[in-house]
């Protein structure tokens, strides 16, 4: 029984030593060309844009309930560059990207917001979120369906 616990704790040791621990992953990379692999690896496609995206969506939401237009502008402006940034990772995106949402609805609500008029505010704010879930089917992610935050992510106002 000893022999079968102490094999046990060896190879438990040989495994957990297999695997690097330093926090320098970029640093240790040898080559300046692995090392932008790893870089463009991180920053991912156009789904980390969306995660930034849907964040500021919900402070966007939120601000526009609080009537805090400017935050509520600064969010938008925010999303028009996440999704941009997207963009310049996933070029097959920018199609519906552009013609969806940036050279369209994005304009339409930042002209809305500069009336201050909060009956129409909402109304537009609607037709963003369809923007938002027509570009999702467009792109094939059906399935991603944008809808009124409940909860507010940041403890901002």
């Amino acid at each position: 029984m000893r022999i079968v616990l102490l094999s046990i704790l060896f190879i438990g040791t040989l495994f957990a030593n297999s695997y690097s621990t330093s926090s320098e992953w970029l640093m240790d990379t040898n080559s300046t060309q692995e090392k932008f692999k790893k870089i463009q690896k991180q920053f991912r496609g156009f789904d980390l844009a969306m995660v930034e995206v849907g964040f500021r969506f919900n402070s966007f939401y939120f601000a526009l309930k609080d009537k805090n237009y400017p935050l509520a502008n600064y969010q938008l402006d925010k999303i028009k560059k996440a999704i941009i940034n997207g963009i310049e990772r996933r070029p097959k995106r920018k199609h519906n990207s552009n013609t969806l949402f940036l050279d369209t609805q994005y304009k339409n609500m930042k002209d809305t917001l500069a009336k201050k008029d909060s009956k129409k505010i909402w109304q537009e704010y609607n037709k963003t979120k369809q923007s938002c879930n027509i570009c999702h089917v467009a792109e094939n992610v059906p399935f991603i369906n944008v809808v009124n935050p409940k909860y507010r992510w940041q403890p901002i106002k």
